[in-house]
């Protein structure tokens, strides 16, 4: 079973957008323990090494839900940081320090909606690993 106690996501700036902020809220509720960080830049040293690093980048591996699921489910009960960059992306030296480039989609997307997607993804691997019906196959 996958635990929001066990993952973070920190991104870099704040969100603007009132409508993505609101949806973003209404995933915070549904997992209160879920950690979002806002920040000016990363500061991965402060992650402990036995933590996962998930950085997302539109060129890294995609998944479906239920894939994203088996790779949550496989990292135990380790914590696992999302990292999402700005408008320029996350650093190449921060990327080679991460244990996975996610993508979202081939499509490309804006930092701030991002969040939101992924918080949906999040959640809805969080419901799969607890048979939720939330998710239907």
């Amino acid at each position: 079973m996958i635990q929001s106690n066990r993952l973070s996501i920190n991104a870099i700036g704040k969100i603007k957008k009132n409508w993505i902020r609101e949806g973003i809220n209404q995933y915070k509720k549904r997992m209160p323990d879920l950690i979002i960080n806002e920040s000016k830049s990363f500061n991965i040293n402060n992650i402990p090494v036995n933590n996962i690093i998930i950085c997302l980048s539109e060129e890294g591996k995609s998944f479906s839900s239920i894939e994203l699921t088996s790779l949550l489910l496989n990292f135990k009960n380790k914590k696992i940081h999302f990292l999402i960059g700005d408008t320029d992306g996350i650093p190449p030296d921060i990327k080679k320090k991460s244990h996975l480039l996610l993508s979202l989609s081939p499509l490309t997307f804006p930092h701030e909606l991002s969040r939101l997607i992924l918080l949906e993804q999040i959640y809805r691997a969080i419901s799969i690993s607890n048979n939720s019906p939330y998710h239907r196959a």
